[in-house]
C-alpha cells in the first residue's frame, strides 16, 4: 500500500512541476509553449501506439493512427499551433458572447454587471488573440504556474 501512496505523491509531484514549467514557457513565449507541447503530445502519441501492438505483438489500425499523428505534430508543431490559437480566439469570443447574453437574465443587479463585463473582457481576450497578442497567453500561463504551485504543496503536505 505504501509504494502505491509514494506512486501517486511522486506523480503529483511531476505533474504540478510540468504545469509550472508549462506556465512559465506560455509566460515567456507562448509559441515556444505550443511548439514544444505538440512535440511532447507527438512523443506521448507515438509511446502510446507502439507500446500495446508490441505488448499484443500485432498491429492494430488505431495504434498505426496514433504513431502517424504523432510523427506529423513532431514534424509540424507549428501548423497545430497556429490553428490552436486561432480555435482558442473563436472558443473565447463565443463563450465571451454567450457570458454577456447570460447577463442581461440575470435576476439580480450585481451578477448582471459582473456577467456582462466578463463577457466582455472574454470577446476582447478573443479578439485579441487573433491580433497577435500575448496577453491572453501570459494569463493563461500564470494561471498554470499557479495551479502548478498549489498541486505541488497538496502533493507535499499528503
Amino acid at each position: 500500500m505504501q509504494v502505491v501512496v509514494e506512486q501517486d505523491r511522486t506523480i503529483m509531484i511531476i505533474n504540478s512541476l510540468l504545469l509550472i514549467l508549462i506556465g512559465a514557457l506560455f509566460i515567456l513565449d507562448k509559441d515556444l509553449a505550443l511548439k514544444w507541447g505538440f512535440i511532447i503530445a507527438g512523443v506521448f502519441l507515438i509511446i502510446a501506439g507502439i507500446l500495446p501492438m508490441i505488448q499484443n505483438k500485432t498491429v492494430d489500425v488505431l495504434g498505426v493512427i496514433m504513431v502517424v499523428l504523432g510523427i506529423v505534430l513532431i514534424l509540424a508543431p507549428n501548423v497545430f499551433a497556429d490553428i490552436t490559437e486561432i480555435v482558442i480566439g473563436i472558443i473565447a469570443i463565443i463563450l465571451g458572447v454567450l457570458i454577456t447574453f447570460s447577463g442581461f437574465t440575470a435576476t439580480d443587479n450585481t451578477g448582471r454587471i459582473i456577467r456582462i463585463l466578463v463577457g466582455i473582457v472574454v470577446i476582447a481576450a478573443g479578439i485579441l488573440t487573433f491580433w497577435g497578442n500575448d496577453f491572453v497567453w501570459i494569463v493563461f500561463g500564470i494561471i498554470l504556474v499557479i495551479a502548478g504551485i498549489l498541486n505541488l504543496v497538496g502533493a507535499t503536505k499528503a
